[in-house]
């Protein structure tokens, strides 16, 4: 059996056992993962962090009650998306309590949505600068949509716009996406 079959062994223990051991051991393995899903949301690291931490301390006050079967395999999937929705929720939670992250732009060209073709190999770093400039609600309605899987009602719920809205932002980030890649090629041939 590998290390990682091993430490996922352990959790598994150490929740059926409800030892609060386990946390150190969660919070190391994960939080680089949800430190990742943390700034799709947020700009600013150090509020990142809150947020990771933030959803750490909600996960640990129910994570003995985490329903799985033994299966390590299984509970590798189902906890770390169990995490992540933790984190996307928390994430949420502090852009509403910080309405002024959220900026409405209606700004965009009327542009028929097409695809672009990638000339190049994108970086994560690349992808994040992308993102960023992005207005912080339709980075976090496209985060919501393409990324997490939300539908648009989900979404109108969790943010507190209508469902055209999402539906509006989705389809604008979309568009400066395109806009901004197509620009970053210009400047970098």
């Amino acid at each position: 059996m590998d290390n990682k079959s091993l430490m996922f062994q352990e959790i598994i223990k150490g929740l059926s056992a409800r030892d609060e051991r386990i946390q150190e051991r969660i919070y190391i393995h994960y939080w680089g993962y949800l430190m990742g899903i943390s700034t799709r949301y947020i700009k600013d690291r150090n509020a990142a962090r809150e947020v990771v931490n933030d959803s750490f301390m909600k996960a640990f006050k129910t994570m003995y009650d985490f329903r799985h079967d033994h299966n390590i395999t299984d509970f590798q999937k189902t906890f770390k998306a169990w995490l992540a929705k933790i984190t996307v929720r928390t994430s949420l939670d502090r852009i509403r309590a910080n309405k002024a992250m959220l900026t409405f732009v209606e700004d965009y060209e009327d542009v028929t949505v097409g695809h672009v073709e990638i000339e190049e190999k994108l970086f994560a770093e690349d992808i994040m600068r992308l993102l960023y400039a992005l207005p912080d609600l339709h980075r976090t309605v496209f985060n919501l949509y393409e990324i997490e899987g939300f539908s648009h009602d989900e979404i109108a719920a969790a943010l507190g716009i209508p469902v055209s809205s999402s539906r509006t932002y989705l389809t604008r980030a979309k568009q400066k996406l395109r806009e901004l890649y197509k620009s970053s090629i210009t400047v970098n041939k």
